[in-house]
């Protein structure tokens, strides 16, 4: 079994300065890294691709949580539920404008807005419940 060096030995100047020169055909370039910001839009871009009835479902069920806090004010007779419902007002509107958005970078800041403005809603709705109880 013979071993072969990864580096040359010192003094070897073997090499051609030619051969360093990208050896990659004309109309190929290198591929650029991809960052977090651009793998999210992708996710994003192609979730929506995939399922285009998610926004719409996910509006169906936000208004839902809104009925559900309304009927609350009946059955708690305290005001308290009504807090979280501007904000699933902000999500729905933000779900609205995701399905009308052209561009990755759009989708992308219509569903990050959207989904922390309902769990955001969400989290209200557990601490309300905290409180009433």
């Amino acid at each position: 079994m013979t071993t072969v060096p990864l580096t040359a030995p010192p003094g070897d100047d073997t090499a051609d300065p030619a051969e360093a020169v990208s050896s990659d055909p004309a109309g190929s370039s290198p591929a650029t890294p991809v960052g977090i910001v651009e793998l999210s839009e992708r996710v994003v871009g192609s979730v929506l691709t995939r399922c285009p009835w998610l926004p719409r479902a996910s509006e169906i069920f936000l208004g839902l949580c809104t009925l559900v806090c309304l009927v609350a004010i009946g059955t708690r007779l305290s005001p308290l539920p009504l807090i979280p419902i501007p904000l699933f007002g902000a999500a729905y509107l933000f779900l609205h404008r995701l399905r009308t958005a052209q561009t990755r970078v759009h989708q992308l800041r219509w569903s990050l807005l959207s989904a922390l403005s309902a769990m955001i809603g969400f989290w209200l709705i557990s601490v309300v419940a905290r409180w009433v109880s």
